[in-house]
């Protein structure tokens, strides 16, 4: 059980950190106003709506493990 709740953790962190990407790609993306950048900012967009896609299916994953930790902690 010990490890299924590392494992949260763990996940969690991974969530946080990539929030904490999406922040700094908004900023990036903010900073290229030029339109000369439009490849730079077009980038940054897609890297970011990537990011923020797979922190969704963290999260899914992450209920999907809670239910998991709540079912068998009932068990016992």
């Amino acid at each position: 059980m010990e490890e299924l709740y590392s494992i949260m953790r763990d996940f969690l962190e991974v969530a946080y950190h990539q929030e904490s990407l999406v922040c700094l790609l908004k900023a990036a993306e903010s900073a290229y106003t030029d339109e000369g950048q439009a490849e730079a900012k077009l980038i940054a967009n897609s890297t970011k709506y990537y990011l923020q896609a797979l922190q969704e299916k963290i999260k899914a994953i992450i209920n999907r493990l809670d239910s998991y930790i709540a079912e068998n902690a009932k068990k016992q």
